[in-house]
């Protein structure tokens, strides 16, 4: 069951987020981005300190979290439905993480849409990756996760890696992925009601503004339709509460028959990515030391 504060939580998520579109085209997005018209769950989990340092990677922000000296990095591409999202709204979750499983982590401010759609994410996240490896981090010793919309980007970003004959990282964890954006997965309609954060109905928004056109089904933006053979090992959360979860359960299940290892862990009466929720929600807190035990559990 349950635990009193996620309840609370889930409460307060439905009260902010159900229903509520962007308006006014990119004016609207905007105002969200900024705080402006963020909702008071955003503003409460956005409060953080600042970074250790910061970095620029092509003119791409990043900012680097955790224990700088390290032998592990983690390069962490944040939710928000390639739309939204950031640093700001992830460096508190991203630092505990890395606290947790005792890496460096690389927190990558990559392009977003409508401005810049698909492929400019997957563009920054490789080159990310080179950069650090061009830094003298070795694959063997690099983690990737993402959340989300992130957790999307990270599959993507293994997928380009091995169409370009790269080095996969170590492992990956992949929070709520969203990673079918024709929301052709059962859970899209089973749980539409139960999901207390997004909501079905306004979803073709991010997904036109990210896609500009493009088939949502392509592989790249949708990774549950991919060739997953030859990934990195996967470890995937996701609550039973998501519209996405059959984004998770069939990702999983299409790592395993494609013969890539990928480990499933389901949160009962969780919504998606609670763990960004850890300093309220213990189920969050506890989501992501088990993620800090898979990465650890690969470390040589």
């Amino acid at each position: 069951m349950a635990s009193l504060r996620s309840r609370f939580y889930s409460r307060m998520l439905r009260r902010a987020f159900r229903g509520r579109g962007f308006g006014e085209g990119l004016e609207g997005l905007k105002r969200v981005r900024s705080g402006e018209d963020r909702s008071l769950v955003l503003n409460l989990i956005s409060k953080s300190a600042p970074p250790a340092s910061t970095t620029e990677i092509k003119g791409i922000y990043a900012e680097w979290l955790g224990n700088p000296q390290a032998d592990y990095t983690l390069l962490y591409l944040h939710g928000g439905g390639y739309i939204m999202g950031g640093p700001i709204t992830h460096r508190n979750m991203v630092r505990a993480l890395a606290r947790y499983a005792n890496v460096r982590a690389l927190l990558l401010d990559y392009r977003l849409a409508p401005e810049d759609p698909f492929p400019a994410a997957i563009e920054d996240a490789e080159a990310a990756y080179d950069w650090l490896i061009e830094q003298g981090v070795m694959p063997e010793k690099m983690f990737v996760a993402g959340d989300s919309a992130g957790g999307g980007l990270s599959l993507a970003l293994m997928l380009k890696l091995k169409e370009h004959g790269k080095t996969q990282p170590k492992a990956a964890a992949l929070l709520s992925p969203w990673t079918d954006l024709t929301a052709s997965g059962e859970s899209a309609r089973t749980h539409a009601e139960r999901d207390p954060m997004i909501d079905i109905d306004r979803m073709p928004e991010a997904v036109a503004y990210y896609c500009n056109g493009h088939p949502a089904n392509d592989p790249l933006i949708s990774p549950v339709f991919a060739d997953l053979s030859g990934l990195a090992p996967l470890f995937v959360q996701v609550g039973t509460e998501e519209v996405l979860y059959d984004d998770a359960t069939r990702l999983v299940a299409r790592a395993k028959e494609a013969g890539t290892q990928a480990e499933l862990q389901i949160w009962d009466d969780m919504p998606h990515v609670h763990q960004i929720a850890f300093r309220l929600v213990p189920e969050g807190r506890a989501a992501l030391k088990d993620i800090a035990r898979f990465f650890k559990s690969t470390m040589a």
